[in-house]
């Protein structure tokens, strides 16, 4: 019975060691990195890529009227005691009109897919991208960067150009090698 009892009071204090030892564990969920398991997949960390839908209006105009009104009067008569007298006039009138517009029209629509850069410290993601075409000859390229906001990205990772702030939206379309030695050569230092 002795041994009986200490048994039991050796388990009991085997079996309180263990229940009162503290668990340690690491937080497995990081607000950072987060990314839901049953959600969509949406660009959010450096490397990732999403796709932005170009859709670009740029129109300009100016104008500019002038109007210049001049007019010069002589006016004079004769006349003599007794005789017919004699009147005469001269009007001299200059006018002008002038008027000036300039305008210009730009659209651009395009799918340019971007990749994340960087991420600044308020969770912005600054993206760049290039796209080049070449098409019968003559290339196209398109190059962008700015910075999204992680909440304009759409469901189907897709954001609008229009969303894309400091943007830099390029896009040059010029002939390959048909262009002669000196177009090119104007055109690689930027004077084209």
């Amino acid at each position: 019975m002795r041994i009986q009892r200490k048994f039991k009071l050796c388990l009991a204090l085997m079996l309180g060691v263990i229940f009162t030892q503290t668990a340690s564990s690491e937080n497995l969920y990081t607000e950072a990195g987060f990314q839901s398991y049953v959600a969509d997949k949406k660009a959010y960390r450096v490397g990732d890529t999403l796709m932005l839908l170009i859709f670009e209006n740029s129109q300009a105009k100016s104008a500019s009227d002038k109007s210049v009104d001049r007019e010069y009067g002589l006016s004079g008569g004769v006349a003599t005691e007794g005789s017919a007298g004699g009147r005469g006039s001269l009007d001299i009138a200059l006018d002008r009109e002038a008027s000036e517009s300039t305008g210009r029209v730009g659209n651009l629509k395009a799918t340019v897919t971007v990749s994340v850069t960087s991420i600044d410290s308020l969770g912005n993601l600054q993206v760049e991208g290039k796209q080049r075409i070449v098409l019968n000859g003559e290339e196209q390229l398109i190059t962008v960067s700015g910075l999204i906001r992680p909440i304009d990205v759409e469901a189907d990772n897709t954001v609008y150009s229009t969303r894309l702030g400091n943007a830099l939206i390029e896009y040059n379309g010029y002939e390959g090698e048909e262009r002669n030695w000196l177009y090119r050569t104007l055109s690689k230092i930027g004077l084209i």
